[in-house]
């Protein structure tokens, strides 16, 4: 058995942090017809989870055309959970964003999606807002960081994973690159010190790149309770088509549906 959170998300009937570790797959079309071919294909995909990267989007800025775009993946999505992302640029993001217009959506879309991912680079202030808005939606807060340039330490990681916890994070999220074999185990050795001091709360972390692909992989055995997979197009390097993760995710946790 992997270790699991105590306290698991069920979303739509999906268990973040149950046996077997989600798949997401996200969505980074540019134009409303990109985003709707995506959305269409999201059933003979069948992730667990889709991830909405509004930061790729032309019309971001202007929060009632993307509001009324988040609503029709919803209905495209049926029951399958929404992750809605606007990464800022200075973590991998798309495009400059303004913070207006970003919190402006996640606002108003509090209430169609179930996650909100954003990055602990904000600081506490800035989640305990989000957390205070997000009250009563049914929605979920994702505390984020990403370094696409490194892997730090593993002691750096985990206390990184800790002020997710301490800004509030429903879920706690970090991904890094690798640059030696030593990076990715330090990684997982975070996330597996993570998930025992910290029991109760789903955690996402991966190394990125060819390198860190195995983490997509085996994850799941170090406490990560979510991988990122490629649908349309990925997300970040390192991402395995969702099919093939699925496939390898059953021989590693055998008997986790």
């Amino acid at each position: 058995m992997r270790p699991q959170p105590n306290k698991p998300i069920v979303s739509r009937g999906k268990v973040l942090g149950g046996p077997l570790p989600l798949v997401c797959v996200p969505l980074v079309g540019k134009s409303r017809e990109e985003i709707l071919k995506e959305a269409g294909n999201i059933p003979s995909i069948g992730p667990d989870i889709i991830e909405l990267r509004v930061d790729a989007w032309e019309f971001v800025e202007d929060t009632a055309a993307s509001l009324s775009m988040i609503k029709d993946v919803r209905a495209a999505a049926g029951e399958i959970p929404i992750i809605l992302t606007c990464r800022g640029h200075w973590e991998g993001g798309f495009k400059k964003v303004s913070d207006g217009a970003k919190f402006a959506l996640y606002r108003e879309a509090a209430g169609v999606v179930d996650f909100l991912d954003v990055e602990l680079a904000y600081g506490e202030q800035k989640t305990r807002e989000v957390l205070k808005f997000i009250e009563g939606t049914g929605a979920s807060l994702i505390v984020s960081s990403h370094d696409f340039e490194k892997t730090p330490p593993m002691e750096v990681i985990f206390s990184t994973l800790a002020a997710q916890v301490r800004a509030g994070a429903h879920v706690a999220k970090l991904a890094a690159m690798p640059r030696c074999e030593e990076d990715v185990l330090a990684l997982l050795s975070a996330t597996l010190a993570a998930r025992r001091q910290y029991p109760d709360i789903p955690i996402i972390t991966m190394s990125m790149g060819g390198l860190g692909a195995v983490t997509r992989l085996t994850g799941g055995l170090f406490g990560s309770d979510l991988t990122f997979a490629v649908g349309s197009k990925a997300s970040a390097p390192g991402q395995i088509p969702a099919a093939e993760l699925k496939s390898c995710l059953a021989v590693i946790h055998p008997g986790g549906n």
